[in-house]
C-alpha cells in the first residue's frame, strides 16, 4: 500500500502530532507498506527530522502573510493557508501517485478538505482529539479519555466509519512496549522524579516545575529533566541544572520510556505523554498547556489516575510546590495512581494490533 500522512508541526502546533504519526508510520512500514509524509514548512516544522527517520516528505510551501484565513474552526489558522488552498496544493503533490490510504492528523482540517481529497484517495483515516467538526473518513482514531468517549463522534462521521476510541488505542512507540516488562506499580519512597513537557515547551513549563522542586530543598531526590531539540529555553535550563549534582538534563532522548520506568513520580503536561506515563504506571502531577487538554485532565483526575492542578495560565508556583510535597509524602495515593494507570492501559498492545490490521484491509 501507498500511504500518505498529512500532518504539521510548528511553534504554535507543537511536535506531538508529527511524533504520533511517526509511530503509526512505523507500525505500517513494518507490514511492508510505503509511507510518505505531507507537511507544510511552518516555522518549527519537522520535515528534516521526519526524513532522518527514513520517510520521504512532500513539502508544502511556507505560509504567506497575505493569506486571509476564514475561522471555520478554532484552530483554522494552524493550517497557515485557506482550507481550499491546502487541499489543492496537497492534490498537486499527489498528482500521478497511487494513494491507497490518506491519513490526516490536523485540527484545521475538516470534512470539506477530506471530501475534496476523496477523488484521489481510496480510503481516509483521521486522527482527532477534539470532536469539534465533521469528518468525511473511513476510519477515525481518538485516543483520549472522556466520560462520553464512546459516543463523541456519532454525529460527526459517516455511518460506515470505523472508530477506534479511548486510551486502549493510543499510538505508543516501540520503546514503550519494550519497557512493558519493566513497568511496576510504584510503592516506597520517591527517589527519582522525571520532568518533561514535550518538544517545544514555548512557555517554559519545564523551568516552572524545576523551580518548584528546588524550593523544597530535597537534594536526596534525583531529577531527570528532558527537553526537545526545539525547546526554546534549553540553554537556560541546562545552565540551571548544572548547578546541582542531583539534577540531570537530557536533550532529544530516544530512551524516554526507560527514564519513565526508573522514575517514581513525574511532572508533565496533559498531552500525548499522559498515555505514555499511564502505560508505564507512572504517577504524575499534570497541568494543561493547551485548551484541548483541560477536559481530558479533569476526567482522569476524577478517576484519580493523575493529580491535575490546573491550567498553565492560572497555576501558582506555591501551589505546585505544595502539591509536589504532598504527593511525595503520600505513598498510598501514589500507589493507587500507579495501579489505576495500569488498569487503564493494560489492553493497549492487543487493541492497537487489531486496529492496525483493520485499517490496512482495503479490499473490504
Amino acid at each position: 500500500m501507498n500511504i500518505f500522512i498529512r500532518v504539521d508541526a510548528s511553534i504554535a502546533i507543537g511536535t506531538g502530532h508529527v511524533m504520533r504519526c511517526l509511530t503509526l508510520a512505523g507500525r505500517l512500514s513494518k507490514q511492508g507498506n510505503i509511507v510518505y509524509f505531507i507537511c507544510r514548512e511552518h516555522n518549527g516544522h519537522l520535515c528534516d527530522f521526519i526524513e532522518i527517520n527514513g520517510y520521504e516528505v512532500l513539502r508544502l510551501p511556507a505560509p504567506q502573510v497575505n493569506f486571509k484565513i476564514q475561522n471555520y474552526t478554532q484552530h483554522s489558522k494552524w493550517l497557515g493557508v485557506p482550507l481550499s488552498v491546502d487541499a489543492e496544493q496537497t492534490k498537486k503533490l499527489l498528482r500521478g501517485r497511487s494513494v491507497d490510504l490518506l491519513i490526516v492528523d490536523h485540527y484545521a482540517i475538516n470534512e470539506t478538505w477530506e471530501g475534496n481529497l476523496r477523488e484521489i484517495s481510496n480510503k481516509i483515516l483521521v486522527i482527532d482529539d477534539l470532536a469539534d467538526r465533521r469528518h468525511d473518513c473511513d476510519y477515525l482514531i481518538d485516543q483520549n479519555y472522556f466520560e462520553n468517549y464512546p459516543s463523541r463522534y456519532l454525529s460527526l462521521v459517516p455511518p460506515h466509519c470505523k472508530t477506534f476510541l479511548g486510551p486502549s488505542y493510543v499510538l505508543l512507540r516501540d520503546e514503550f512496549y519494550d519497557q512493558w516488562s519493566e513497568q511496576r506499580i510504584r510503592s516506597g519512597s520517591v527517589k527519582r522524579i522525571l520532568i518533561s513537557f514535550g518538544g517545544i515547551d514555548q512557555t517554559n513549563e519545564t523551568g516552572k516545575a524545576l523551580a518548584a522542586f528546588l524550593k523544597m530543598g530535597r537534594n536526596d531526590i534525583q531529577i531527570d529533566v528532558v527537553v526537545g531539540r526545539s525547546n526554546l529555553h534549553k540553554t537556560e535550563l541546562a545552565s540551571i541544572c548544572k548547578k546541582y549534582d542531583f539534577v540531570h538534563i537530557y536533550c532529544q532522548v530516544n530512551n524516554i520510556a526507560e527514564l519513565m520506568c526508573q522514575a517514581d513520580l513525574s511532572i508533565g503536561a496533559g498531552g500525548t505523554t499522559t498515555w505514555e506515563r499511564c502505560y508505564l504506571s507512572l504517577p504524575s502531577i499534570v497541568w494543561s498547556v493547551a485548551g484541548n487538554q483541560v477536559e481530558i485532565c479533569k476526567a482522569l483526575a476524577r478517576k484519580k489516575i493523575i493529580k491535575y492542578i490546573g491550567e498553565k495560565e492560572t497555576l501558582e508556583q506555591i501551589l505546585l510546590t505544595q502539591q509536589l510535597a504532598n504527593l511525595i509524602g503520600n505513598e498510598v495515593e501514589r500507589n493507587e495512581m500507579s495501579r489505576l494507570s495500569y488498569l487503564l492501559m493494560k489492553d493497549n498492545i492487543v487493541n492497537q494490533q487489531t486496529m492496525i490490521k483493520e485499517i490496512v484491509r482495503l479490499d473490504e
